[in-house]
């Protein structure tokens, strides 16, 4: 028995499967670049989506201004000038055989038959200066379904780029902001410094910060700080407090716990009060010789003393954070420091974990500290920060100072 078959019904079939793997090429298309963040990403993302779903032999995208690497040879003349073109025109150029593209670029025949592209398309990408280009190693035929595709994933690219174009310009400024707050350390002869600082893995700026100022008669002042927050408007509030803080404490001789107090008046004064935890530390001579520690705590993780003999002590007292109420008592603090200890000051960061409470946090971080020699204050915040996961959820500082005499 022999069965006719249906020649409407089978093209039928054929258009529906035809329909069917457009739309799952869009679909992918579209969660693929809707996972890209950066510029880069997009740029890298697309030859490698649409050659394996277009059976391409060379895909690029072409942003006025962003060149991609690497750069050179034929593929870069041939590139240049067709997305060039599609650029200025404002419209897709289809080029369905060899004799199609050297017809209306005569001058790249010879980078053509040396790439071997026997078949191209150039799809301006809507609202950029930028297009992308889609080369064969056959000849193609483009149906009017083809062309609706490629027009749809243009568009789709575009999007992604304008979204990466603006993620870039916003990180940019962010990163400039975080490197202008985070201050140079001084150079000193007595003092061997270190310090370290990480925005919270999903920001690239947030509200920790450190400073160290030198002062008067061998005075060192450290400051740590944390703002509430992991954005450029934690960053922004941050820069404002870290700035008041650093006049009074060139501009004035008083202890830790007045400059606290002087800058939470302040806090206060200009609008609404932003929340911050800090420390304010002081090290000195010691009236009776050595060094010594004067510190206030405005709700902040305790400053840590590393002996030479790797004893590990936290230095408790601890008054309300900056911000939570106008006018509340700030103390001064002192602690005999050791010829060869380091003061260890660090934001919350580097002891939270979700799956501890902050008293495990703070017990790891103690016994990661009672190692002797550990060498200098680099070396310890270098091998901290090494044993932290790379997926952070918090902003992280870290200021280290060791105190002049033996090792």
């Amino acid at each position: 028995m022999v069965t006719e078959r249906n020649p409407v019904l089978m093209e039928r079939t054929v258009q529906s499967d035809a329909a069917l793997r457009r739309s799952r090429l869009l679909l992918h298309a579209s969660e693929a670049l809707a996972s890209t963040s950066t510029t880069a990403d997009v740029l890298v993302t697309v030859p490698a989506l649409l050659c394996e779903a277009l059976s391409a032999t060379h895909v690029a995208v072409v942003l006025a201004g962003i060149t991609p690497s690497p750069r050179g040879g034929a593929a870069t003349v041939v590139s240049d000038a067709l997305t060039g073109a599609a650029i200025r025109d404002r419209h897709s150029q289809y080029y369905e055989s060899t004799m199609d593209l050297t017809v209306v670029h005569p001058g790249l025949a010879e980078s053509i038959d040396e790439l071997g592209w026997q078949a191209a398309v150039c799809a301006p990408l809507p609202d950029l200066a930028g297009a992308v280009l889609i080369a064969w190693d056959e000849p193609q035929t483009f149906y009017v379904f083809d062309r609706a595709v490629i027009a749809t994933l243009a568009l789709y690219i575009g999007q992604a780029l304008d979204r990466a174009v603006k993620h870039d310009a916003r990180a940019a400024v962010s990163e400039t902001l975080q490197r202008a707050m985070l201050s140079p350390l001084p150079d000193l002869d007595d003092y061997d410094l270190a310090a370290y600082y990480r925005a919270a893995t999903s920001q690239r700026v947030g509200g920790d910060w450190y400073d160290v100022i030198p002062g008067p008669n061998d005075r060192l002042a450290l400051v740590i700080g944390d703002v509430v927050g992991h954005d450029t408007a934690a960053a922004a509030k941050m820069g404002q407090l870290r700035n008041m803080l650093r006049a009074y404490l060139v501009d004035r001789r008083e202890p830790p716990s007045a400059l606290l107090r002087r800058l939470d008046a302040a806090n206060h004064a200009l609008g609404e009060p932003t929340m911050a935890t800090a420390v304010v530390a002081f090290i000195d001579r010691a009236p009776n010789g050595g060094h010594r520690l004067r510190w206030s705590n405005a709700g902040h993780p305790p400053p840590v003393v590393i002996q030479p003999d790797g004893q590990v002590r936290p230095l408790t007292g601890n008054d309300m954070l900056l911000g939570a109420r106008r006018g509340c008592p700030r103390h001064t603090y002192t602690a005999p420091l050791a010829a060869g200890s380091t003061v260890l000051l660090h934001t919350d960061g580097l002891v939270e974990n979700r799956a501890h409470n902050i008293d495990e946090g703070f017990a790891r971080l103690y016994r990661r500290l009672s190692i002797r020699n550990f060498g200098m204050p680099r070396d310890l915040l270098a091998r901290l920060a090494g044993e932290m996961p790379g997926d952070r959820a918090d902003d992280i500082a870290m200021l280290a100072v060791r105190i002049p005499g033996r090792l």
